[in-house]
């Protein structure tokens, strides 16, 4: 790369001072779109895909308003191109050249507008060659070419992918038109963009897909990916999808998905739904990074550990944000992409909170020390004798405190609603007086999160009217929490001891009327007078051992 960069700089010292010498040099004349017959340039390739001129290649000049064609002479890094300019050049009316030819929209003196298609196609060489642009800009008759794009390398080991569907999930610019200026050190940079789209089709050069073990390169704008980007890859008429996160596209590099492994790419039909089937399991990076931090607990192995959590976090971030994508092209109603704009917006927020509360579940070493109670293990608090009720207090439960409590013959398993706080706060005090050993009261709104995680996107559950009312509370059993408990989303909120600025009581969890949306874990946003009881607000209990 440097020696490229000091060749053409030493070419235009020479040819600098040529200028100075003022010799009579004479050269054809560059007129409208007429290819140049005459010798004079000499044309560099500095950076990018291009690492070499063929002889034949054309390029196009760009000058005081008007376009020529050169051709170039050699093969290699640097040749002579067949044109001679009869015009002098200067840092107001420079000479500007593109590679391949095709790419320019428009150009003036200050720049040149270039464009970079939204569906491309690989050829022999591993990319598209028109979507490759590469500029230059000169006051002489010496060019130095550079790459205007980046974008990512692709190389599978699978064979049959036909088609991969770049996107930036944040709505970043992946192709569209750019226009260039030059910063101080002649690097080209995007100035302005328009008829931008964030997503970008790469296809393969024939119906056999892509070979396997070859490199190919989908060209981008530079473009900020960290917030992540979504591939999809399609096989054999079905599609997977993969998140990448914490990666930068800067201009003439092309960024490696970090941790695409074929073998756990999940193929569906592409008119599936974008959903999270289940929790995700830890995987075998997180799994090692956490053994290693429980046997050596330092600060290093904690980073470590952390920063492979965020990573993590951030790509369920990044599906959450392709789906709000989804939702803005395609939802039926605003108030559907409001919802998930919330979820979004929530989770980017809470990012810090979220990813502590996973850290101490995670490297919490209890275990259930009885499988046939009705108390789960809160892991992650600091209380590490603390335990969360199996599901929400019954009808039957509560009516042992309360025998003047009433309630439908046949729901005794039902959850107990209709309840405030200060009598569920005196129920809390009646268990207590029962057991020497325990204290009880309700959770906090952090333990709650605790005690039921992250809530799956597919999760079978009591709202949205699924059902006409309350159920009991193992009518969905199959949907645990993080603990192993159970209607912790659906059926009814949960009273928790959290309250907001306004003294309110926070509730969680949701409810049989509640769009799904609410009731996932993470909301907190929803609160109650404590002094009345509500027809669909229920609680469950913490067990801990008091301090003596």
């Amino acid at each position: 790369m440097k020696n490229r960069i000091i060749v053409c700089f030493m070419s235009l010292l020479g040819l600098v001072s040529c200028s100075d010498s003022n010799e009579e040099l004479e050269y054809a004349r560059f007129s409208d779109g007429q290819a140049l017959s005459s010798g004079g340039l000499v044309a560099t390739l500095i950076d990018g895909l291009y690492d070499k001129w063929r002889a034949g290649d054309t390029i196009l000049l760009l000058h005081d308003g008007q376009t020529a064609f050169a051709e170039a002479q050699e093969s290699g890094n640097i040749s002579s191109f067949t044109s001679g300019i009869s015009r002098t050049f200067t840092d107001s009316n420079p000479l500007y050249g593109i590679y391949p030819e095709g790419n320019m929209v428009s150009f003036d003196n200050e720049g040149v507008t270039v464009s970079v298609p939204p569906v491309q196609t690989a050829k022999d060489s591993g990319f598209d060659e028109t979507a490759a642009v590469s500029v230059a800009r000169s006051i002489s008759e010496s060019l130095c070419f550079q790459s205007v794009y980046g974008g990512i390398r692709l190389n599978f080991q699978m064979s049959g992918v036909t088609k991969v569907e770049l996107e930036s999930v944040d709505g970043y610019a992946l192709s569209g038109k750019a226009k260039l200026k030059w910063d101080e050190q002649g690097v080209p940079v995007v100035a302005e963009m328009s008829d931008t789209s964030y997503i970008l089709t790469f296809n393969a050069p024939n119906e056999s897909g892509f070979l396997s073990g070859k490199d190919y390169f989908i060209s981008t704008l530079p473009c900020d990916l960290y917030g992540g980007y979504r591939l999809s890859i399609y096989k054999d008429g079905q599609v997977a999808d993969y998140f990448g996160v914490h990666q930068t596209v800067e201009r003439a590099s092309y960024i490696t998905p970090i941790d695409l492994v074929e073998s756990e790419l999940v193929f569906d039909d592409p008119d599936a739904p974008l959903v999270e089937e289940e929790r995700p399991e830890l995987d075998a990076t997180t799994t090692a990074l956490l053994r290693q931090y429980q046997q050596n607990p330092t600060e290093e192995n904690n980073q470590a550990l952390m920063v492979q959590m965020g990573i993590r976090y951030d790509k369920v971030v990044a599906r959450k944000k392709s789906k709000l994508r989804e939702l803005e092209r395609e939802a039926p109603t605003p108030d559907l992409v409001d919802e998930m704009q919330e979820i979004v917006d929530e989770m980017v927020e809470n990012r810090d909170i979220r990813l502590e509360q996973q850290f101490l579940r995670l490297i919490d070493p209890r275990t259930d020390d009885n499988l046939d109670d009705a108390w789960m293990v809160l892991r992650g608090v600091p209380e590490q004798d603390a335990y969360i009720g199996y599901a929400p207090v019954t009808n039957a439960e509560y009516a042992a405190f309360n025998p003047d409590f009433s309630y439908d013959v046949g729901k005794d398993n039902y959850p107990a609603v209709n309840i405030p706080i200060a009598q569920v706060a005196a129920y809390c005090d009646w268990l207590t007086a029962q057991d020497a050993s325990h204290t009880y009261r309700l959770p906090t709104d952090e333990e709650w999160i605790l005690a039921a995680g992250h809530m799956p996107k597919d999760v079978s559950m009591n709202s949205g009217y699924v059902e006409s009312g309350l159920t009991a509370v193992d009518a969905y059993s199959q949907a645990t929490g993080a603990c192993g408990g159970i209607d912790f989303w659906g059926n009814c909120w949960e009273w928790t001891s959290s309250t907001d600025a306004n003294g309110l009581y926070i509730i969680k969890g949701g409810c049989w009327d509640s769009d799904r949306d609410d009731c996932r874990s993470e909301k907190s946003d929803v609160v109650r007078d404590s002094a009345q009881g509500y027809a669909n607000v229920g609680f469950r209990v913490v067990r801990t051992v008091p301090n003596l």
